[in-house]
């Protein structure tokens, strides 16, 4: 009748991050500044990783630690640039306890989602690692998204350039 504990919270979870992700990606689309956009599109980048990873952890999740790579950090680095170029730039902190109430739902959800993935995490001792083989390993296992990860973070530091050599 009803899932096992685990994959309740699996569903709970993935319901929780793909509401946050569609969420914030209104919100990105809306949203008359750039610095609440771009703050926006670092949350959709975590909840999408997060959709990632709830898929199959096993399998995904390497693929999901690029996405937070590569988004999260396309991200900040638009920050950055945009912060540097747009001088007048305006924040505002608005009043209000929806801000904290959501930041508060996130945290809780995110300490659950570590406190679970601890659980299952068994302790095993450490061999030495051979960087020889682990290299061979990686580009064995995942030429492919290594190529997508260096193409978009070459395509992504050309952008910053360009945006940052423009005047």
């Amino acid at each position: 009748m009803f899932p096992p504990t685990s994959e309740l919270v699996q569903l709970i979870l993935f319901t929780f991050f793909g509401i946050m992700a569609i969420a914030f990606a209104i919100y990105i689309v809306r949203a008359k500044n750039v610095f609440y956009g771009a703050v926006s599109l670092a949350f959709l980048g975590v909840s999408i990783a997060a959709l990632i990873a709830l898929e199959a952890p096993l399998t995904y999740g390497i693929y999901s630690v690029f996405h937070i790579l590569l988004y999260v950090g396309a991200t900040v680095t638009f920050l950055a640039v945009s912060l540097v170029m747009f001088k007048d730039l305006e924040v505002k902190i608005p009043k209000g306890s929806i801000g904290i109430l959501a930041g508060g739902a996130v945290s809780v959800l995110f300490l659950i989602t570590v406190y679970i993935s601890l659980s299952q995490v068994t302790v095993t001792s450490l061999k030495p690692i051979n960087f020889t083989i682990l290299a061979d390993n990686i580009l064995e296992t995942y030429w492919f998204p290594l190529i997508i990860l260096i193409i978009a973070l070459l395509t992504t530091l050309i952008e910053a350039i360009s945006l940052a050599r423009r005047d």
